[in-house]
């Protein structure tokens, strides 16, 4: 494959998960302004993450890391006959698995909310409980969808599959557009009926979209695998996957693992915690998915065809990890310096726009702090998704997998120092309170409960689970590079971490200096800081001889 071909393709699943995540920035912020941080938001967030991290333990990231690199491999070796049966053999395991996945989900919906929502209200838990047993339903088309993006990506074909999500984001905006035109998220004295009715049609809205995000990639897929059809059979290289798959679970599923864990975390933190988080998570992970998993992506594949030879992949994985490395740099100083301007053009002026004004600027403060935190996680945790597929290109799926059980314990240990003690300051007009309550002992105790449901406070809490974002990623990364070494034989660096340093702190300072002293309202407040911060960081990696790269 040539370097114009390989920039292209990462071009195309770049295109096509920004394509994807702008829809997904889109849905955030009507739900933002239609449900706010309330109850009904908090009952639907859980609804979602439930679901949707099962979905991604058994579909895509674990396919991307087991099957991909063998059912690559035969593609370049030509022998279709094989890839037919393995691809075939793999969709009949994850939808066998799936299908009781998805019936445990239903049946034991409501004590799993019991468990991850331990610190909600009740009334709140019965309403996420309803609701998860609506997208559970989705579970199994998300999955079969992944299945396809894995023989799409194989087949070199990136942007169908990373822009079908857009139909899924597309049939909740048109619900949530709807509500706005015809004022339907209206409060008054039935306000909470409102916005639980709300909830329940936007779960709906998700099975739908499902639905139509696999319709749109099944009549390629199909004409790829010459329509195959699933089996059972374990012989040949579908073993070899099989076999990786479990491990590879671990790996790739310790960052929806940690989603599940950031939301119980969450739900133990003041009222509106969990929504709060929804609303930032979606941020960060669009640098991570724009830039770090096109690149990882596509370097998957080609590092997969040519994993016997050691000098290429070693390569390979520096190219990777200086593209991401740029990325993340200018990411960094937008999220971590300007995230007041972000959080209230895409969720404050929206909500302010529509007339429900769900969110106050104290709440709008919090989710600037807590996404300012997150996005000094993003070099590392870019860096390191370059590294574990490194590992899986040679073969090698158990050692990503104890080094993300190292991650967990990480975040988990980072979050409870931090998340509690935070927790006892409220933003009340602009200034930070409480600090008279710091520190607390013990530090692993909550607010009381009277003090944590009570609705409209801005707690400082959610910081606390960006620092332990910070602190799994930075472990992550150097295991995963320490490992790597190890295999290769040699050092594993971008060769850019200084300057790269220097230019994002420079940009970050000037994207403080607009966002501090510029009146620019909604939108154009955040379009002025993304300017400023990409235009200043350009300029100082000029200024440094830092030229582009050229894989």
């Amino acid at each position: 494959m040539s370097k114009a071909e390989n920039r292209s393709d990462a071009n195309n699943v770049a295109a096509a998960i920004l394509l994807s995540r702008v829809f997904g920035l889109l849905r955030e912020a009507f739900i933002g302004a239609t449900l706010g941080l309330t109850a009904a938001a908090v009952a639907f967030r859980l609804a979602m993450r439930i679901p949707n991290i099962i979905q991604n333990l058994l579909g895509e990231g674990a396919l991307g890391a087991s099957f991909v690199p063998v059912y690559a491999r035969l593609l370049e070796d030509e022998n279709d006959i094989e890839a037919r049966r393995v691809a075939g053999g793999v969709l009949g395991f994850l939808l066998a698995v799936i299908a009781a996945t998805v019936a445990g989900i239903v049946l034991a919906a409501g004590p799993l909310v019991s468990v991850l929502g331990a610190g909600l209200d009740p009334d709140t838990q019965d309403l996420a409980t309803s609701l998860t047993r609506i997208t559970a339903a989705g579970v199994g088309l998300l999955g079969v969808s992944a299945w396809s993006l894995a023989i799409l990506n194989s087949h070199r074909q990136y942007f169908l599959g990373y822009a079908a999500p857009v139909a899924w984001n597309v049939v909740q905006i048109g619900l949530l557009g709807t509500v706005a035109v015809f004022g339907l998220a209206e409060t008054g004295p039935d306000g909470a009926t409102d916005h639980q009715k709300l909830a329940t049609w936007l779960a709906l809205a998700v099975l739908v979209g499902s639905a139509l995000q696999l319709g749109v990639m099944l009549p390629r897929v199909a004409a790829l695998t010459d329509h195959v059809l699933p089996h059972l059979g374990r012989e040949g290289e579908t073993g070899t996957v099989l076999r990786r798959f479990l491990p590879a679970v671990g790996a790739r599923g310790v960052v929806q693992l940690s989603g599940f864990i950031d939301l119980f975390l969450a739900g133990l933190l003041a009222s509106g915690a969990v929504a709060l988080l929804s609303l930032v998570q979606p941020l960060y992970l669009l640098p991570i998915s724009v830039f770090g998993f096109s690149v990882a992506t596509t370097e998957l594949t080609e590092m997969s065809r040519q994993s016997a030879k050691t000098s290429a992949l070693a390569r390979r994985v520096g190219i990777g990890l200086r593209k991401v490395t740029l990325a993340a740099g200018v990411c960094t100083a937008i999220f971590a310096f300007g995230g007041d301007e972000i959080a209230q053009a895409l969720y404050r002026w929206p909500s302010q726009l529509l007339g429900t004004d769900l969110l106050n600027s104290d709440q709008n403060r919090v989710i600037g702090l807590t996404l300012a935190a997150y996005a000094l996680a993003l070099p590392a945790s870019m860096s390191a998704r370059i590294s574990q597929n490194a590992l899986f290109a040679l073969g090698d799926t158990r050692t990503p997998a104890r080094i993300a059980l190292v991650r967990l314990v990480a975040m988990v240990v980072a979050s409870v120092l931090f998340m509690f003690q935070l927790d006892r300051l409220e933003m009340v007009d602009g200034v930070v309170r409480g600090w008279g309550d710091l520190p607390h002992w013990a530090f692993w105790e909550p607010l009381p409960t009277a003090a944590r449901h009570i609705e409209g406070q801005a707690r400082l809490g959610p910081i606390g689970l960006g620092v332990g974002a910070l602190c799994a990623s930075s472990t992550e990364w150097l295991l995963l590079r320490r490992a790597l070494e190890q295999q290769l034989r040699r050092p594993v660096s971008s060769g850019m971490a200084f300057p790269v340093f220097a230019a994002s702190l420079g940009a970050g300072v000037c994207v403080w200096l607009v966002a501090s002293f510029s009146a620019l309202p909604g939108p154009l407040g955040a379009v002025a800081v993304g300017v400023v911060g990409l235009a200043a960081y350009i300029g100082l990696l000029r200024f440094q001889g830092l030229k582009p790269l050229t894989p």
